[in-house]
């Protein structure tokens, strides 16, 4: 029933906070930011044993920190990643911050709509981002958007129109962005 995510998203803020939390990740990610493409390069870099080392970069690839080519054999960093992760964040929360609005985004995702009305808008207007002013889509594309944020994509998709931020043709069939 529910629509596989299609596109990842980058990780959070705190992602980013917690994958480098543990100190050989740090390493490794230092030894990169320094030069260091191989296993073997970011492992005498960073003080590491190949093994951790191993380990450390694949895990900075799988938190979208850092790439790595198959046919090189070669990792680097993502350069977009922390700037993105601070785009989303302040979208979220303001530069103030301190609003609750970023609670309800874990890992690129919502956990749920807020009930509260000016954080629930903040936190649609974030996913109404996702559509862009002047393209019709259909339901189906709306709630696969929909389901790249939130599990429950037909209660976001109804939020999204209640708020005022998609607009639903009068048959319901197609939607566009406010």
């Amino acid at each position: 029933m529910n629509t596989p995510p299609t596109e990842d998203h980058p990780p959070s803020c705190r992602d980013l906070v917690g994958l480098l939390a543990q100190t050989d990740r740090r390493a490794a990610y230092a030894a990169l930011a320094l030069g260091a493409t191989t296993v073997a390069e970011v492992a005498e870099r960073a003080g590491l044993r190949q093994p951790a080392a191993a380990v450390a970069l694949q895990k900075l690839a799988d938190g979208k920190v850092a790439a790595f080519d198959a046919e090189r054999r070669t990792y680097t960093l993502l350069d977009d990643t922390f700037r993105l992760a601070v785009q989303a964040e302040v979208r979220v929360s303001g530069r103030g911050g301190g609003d609750g609005a970023g609670s309800y985004f874990r890992r690129g995702r919502l956990t749920s709509i807020p009930g509260k009305a000016e954080v629930r808008g903040r936190v649609l207007a974030v996913v109404a981002d996702s559509f862009e002013p002047g393209v019709t889509y259909s339901e189906a594309k709306v709630n696969a958007i929909c389901g790249e944020w939130l599990d429950d994509w037909v209660s976001l998709r109804r939020a999204l129109v209640d708020e005022g931020l998609l607009r639903r043709n009068g048959a319901g069939t197609t939607y566009e962005r406010v």
